[in-house]
């Protein structure tokens, strides 16, 4: 029995770990499977608990499903925690679909006891563990090459206690699941949930697992919930004692009501964080077009004063012809701002010949006016580099979001280098930093639309530049690791453009 109040104990503590994990479904890639996992190890610590409690044999088979689910649940949190989430996308649904079937058929033994005997069988022991023992070691085995080749004490820390808490979370599992299957092992997995359970929820509550460090708001919450669930069970089980299908209603209403309250919370924090990110995003893109308005609106009201001062004094305006000129200059720069930022907002090329090395010596020109004197800026631009077709104030303004980057990476100094060279048989231009970096999650997803690891980041950055790139028929690459630095590179086709060629843009590469 002391067993089966571990069992119930570790369900509390699964569910509420499982409660924090869905309040940042939508903001952290390990959200969604970190909170699979725990839901599915919940509910086989909570079916263990019922099997000792009222001695249904249907337990035993909600308990091997659940088991079975937590496998690929385990290797999709593994592949989003190292970043090889989306390049062995099909190993990890080809692995939820595999254990899938195998708890749709431990499900099934619920009805039929043909499936029941095939379930209990030797050679489905056989079949799980051949299809787990593999799926369990690449996983463990990427999340240890993810830990040796980390250089920051915090990554580090964090893959050592990810990997011991998973280790021990879902192997010693392992021991209750054969046991369940009718196999004569001891069982240890209430003691892989206690010692394994400590270690993810010091990750997520201390270490920053989702990206910020949890509040105890949240925190508080979740054992709420988490305790209102154990109450809840614990009720049923008092209420209908002896009644295997109305304790199976039960929990199941127990367990559907829970979801539905930490769904309804979860919409409502995440539809709240996306009205603020909305607006402050709105906002900076206000501030910028304001920013780069304002010069030539002052020039515009400067030469309107000075004409209608000199009307006032009946003054002649025949050798006032320059500022005329000035005026029909500002009106044609408005309309070129304007026109700017209406194919920022469609990315639509005016694909013309254009040199890279003029275009890349412009944008870094503009940035010995930042005052980061601690940052240095170097160029190593390829000789008789030969021009490719594209526009120059979206490729400059993609350019300048990355130069900008780079800066806000080195906080403390270092070294922004731009480089062009051939490449194959396009051309190619590189910004590299030696600042902070970026671990295996924020590189799998920094291209991404609207993410940001940003307090103040609207995470249309590195979006827009991979769109603007794509939108020329080139492609765009980012290498970094933590503590090393970041080099994103554009790739361009080449125009064949003959040299000598006017420029368009050069005289004024960007407003503002």
């Amino acid at each position: 029995m002391t067993q089966a109040w571990i069992s119930l104990g570790a369900c509390a503590g699964l569910l509420a770990l499982a409660g924090l994990a869905l309040v940042r479904v939508g903001r952290s890639v390990l959200a969604l499977p970190l909170s699979v996992l725990c839901i599915a190890l919940s509910t086989w610590n909570f079916a263990d608990f019922a099997l000792a409690h009222s001695g249904g044999p249907g337990w035993r088979f909600i308990a091997t499903a659940a088991a079975l689910m937590s496998a690929p649940s385990a290797l999709h949190f593994i592949l989003s925690f190292v970043g090889e989430r989306r390049r062995l996308a099909v190993a990890m649904f080809s692995a939820y679909g595999v254990f899938g079937v195998l708890a749709a058929t431990a499900v099934a033994g619920l009805g039929s006891t043909r499936v029941a005997e095939v379930v209990h069988s030797r050679g489905f022991v056989l079949t799980v563990l051949a299809f787990t023992a593999p799926l369990l070691l690449g996983g463990f085995s990427l999340l240890t090459q993810h830990l040796r080749h980390e250089v920051r004490a915090t990554e580090r820390t964090r893959a050592g206690l990810m990997l011991t808490g998973l280790a021990l979370l879902v192997t010693l599992l392992g021991t209750d699941l054969v046991a369940v299957l009718g196999q004569e092992v001891p069982r240890l997995g209430n003691l892989g949930t206690l010692l394994g359970l400590p270690a993810i929820a010091v990750v997520a509550l201390r270490l920053r697992l989702f990206g910020q460090e949890l509040s105890n708001v949240h925190a508080m919450y979740a054992l709420l919930l988490a305790l209102m669930g154990v109450l809840a069970y614990l009720a049923v089980f008092q209420l209908f004692a002896g009644q295997y299908g109305a304790l199976v209603v039960g929990t199941a209403a127990v367990t559907l009501t829970l979801l539905a309250i930490t769904r309804r919370g979860v919409i409502a924090f995440v539809a709240q964080r996306e009205r603020l990110e909305q607006m402050a995003t709105l906002g900076r893109f206000s501030a910028q077009m304001a920013h780069d308005l304002k010069n030539p609106i002052a020039a515009l009201k400067g030469a309107a004063q000075y004409l209608k001062v000199e009307h006032s004094q009946g003054q002649p305006w025949d050798d006032k012809g320059e500022f005329l000129d000035l005026l029909l200059e500002q009106v044609e720069r408005l309309d070129r701002v304007v026109s700017t930022y209406q194919r920022l907002g469609r990315v639509e090329p005016l694909m013309q010949p254009l040199d890279l090395n003029q275009l890349a010596a412009s944008v870094l020109s503009l940035q010995t006016f930042t005052g980061r004197p601690e940052v240095e800026l170097k160029r190593e631009l390829a000789a008789d580099l030969p021009r490719c077709t594209g526009d120059w104030d979206l490729l400059a303004n993609a350019v300048e979001n990355l130069v900008r980057n780079a800066f806000e990476a080195m906080h403390r100094g270092g070294t922004l280098t731009l480089r062009t060279r051939l490449d194959g048989t396009g051309v190619a231009l590189s910004v590299e930093d030696t600042g902070e970096g970026m671990n295996a999650r924020t590189r799998e997803r920094a291209f991404d639309d609207f993410y940001t690891t940003k307090a103040t980041g609207s995470g249309l950055g590195l979006a827009f530049v991979r769109r603007v790139v794509e939108a020329h028929g080139g492609e765009v690459t980012l290498t970094s690791h933590e503590g090393r630095g970041t080099t994103v590179t554009l790739r361009l086709p080449v125009s064949g453009s003959p040299a000598g060629e006017p420029v368009p843009g050069e005289a004024e590469p960007w407003p503002g």
